[in-house]
Order: structure tokens, then sequence, then C-alpha cells
């Protein structure tokens, strides 16, 4: 055989062995973002502070809603051709509006508040995971999403089963290296230290 052939070869398995030696190095990690989003304390709190805000809110409606039936019926007690009546009709509808924007403003501040405590907390995940993969001297931590399928199949549609099938990135890998509970452990001790 030729030099000329040779030498190609031996650079081809050089850089192949090479190569899978730097491959075998690489340390990888999954982490379940979902499980850690829902299992740290701060969601926890986060999610008890939004019920109580959600019943003070309910409250208020029910008392909006209460003035607007009693102005309703001051209105309806008059006659139609009575000189109150139409300024009873304008204190009615003016209340009836102020209740409607009210309503709008309430609906788009939760839903302002809740997307950037979200981010917030995503934000947080994603550092904490930085940390805790730079401790273990990871090189690269995946995403895993694992999606539940129901016991009972009859209680979803072909398309839904492929769906879930397709949501699924990660197809096995060994407890061992996932470090949700590490990302959880280090979030809630942050978080109870207050940073």
């Amino acid at each position: 055989m030729k030099l000329s052939r040779i030498v190609p070869v031996i650079a081809l398995l050089a850089v192949c062995s090479w190569g899978s030696q730097a491959f075998a190095q690489i340390k990888i990690a999954t982490v379940n973002a979902a499980k850690v989003f829902n299992e740290i304390q701060e969601t926890k709190d986060l999610k008890s502070k939004m019920e109580n805000d959600q019943k003070t809110l309910q409250q208020q409606d029910l008392e909006k809603k209460t003035k607007l039936k009693d102005l309703q019926s001051a209105r309806d007690a008059l006659k139609p051709d009575a000189p109150q009546y139409n300024d009873a009709n304008k204190a009615l509808m003016q209340a009836a509006v102020d209740y409607e924007v009210w309503q709008r403003i309430q609906g788009a501040d939760i839903q302002r508040m809740q997307k950037q405590q979200m981010l917030a907390i995503f934000n947080k995940i994603t550092t904490t995971v930085t940390e805790v993969a730079t401790q273990k001297g990871l090189d690269l931590v995946i995403a895993e999403q694992k999606p539940e399928v129901p016991d009972n199949l009859d209680q979803i549609t072909v398309d839904q089963v492929r769906l879930l099938i397709n949501q699924r990135n990660v197809l096995f890998s060994t407890p061992n290296v996932d470090i949700s509970n590490d990302v959880i452990a280090a979030m809630d001790a942050k978080y109870k230290a207050g940073k």
C-alpha cells in the first residue's frame, strides 16, 4: 500500500480515537424543570399567596356586584317618568362601566404578575442548575420533559397520546444523572436564607 493512502487513514483513526475519548469524558445530567418548579418552596408560597389574593379579589367583586344590585333596585323603585329616575339610571350605568373596567384591569394585572413571577422563578431555576452543574463538574444539563400518560387510555384520543409521546425528550436515563432534587434542595436553601 502506498504511503499517501496510509497517512489519511492513520489521521482519520487518530481523529476518531481522540473524538471518542473526548466524547466519553463529557458529563451529562438531566433536570425536570416542571418538577423543580412545582416542588420548590417558593412556588408553594406563591401559590398560597395567590389563593389569598384571589379570595380578597372575590370579596371585592361581591361587594361591587352588591352595589350594582342596590343601584338597580333603587332605580327600579322609581317610575321611569320620575325626575330622579334619570339620575339613578346614570349612576347605575356609571357603576356598571366602572365594574367592567375594574374586572378587566384586575384580570390584566393578575396575568402580568403571574407571567413575571413564573419567568423570575424559571430564571432562578436556570441559575441554580448552572451552580449545581458547576459544583458537580457537569458539562451538559438536559431539560427533561416527562408528561404523564393517564392510566385509563379511554380518556384521551389517539392524537393526545401521540402528543404525549412526542413531548417526551429523554427516553432513558439512570436515576443518578437526574439532578432535579439537588436543584430543589439548593433553591429551597437559598429561598430560606432570603436570597
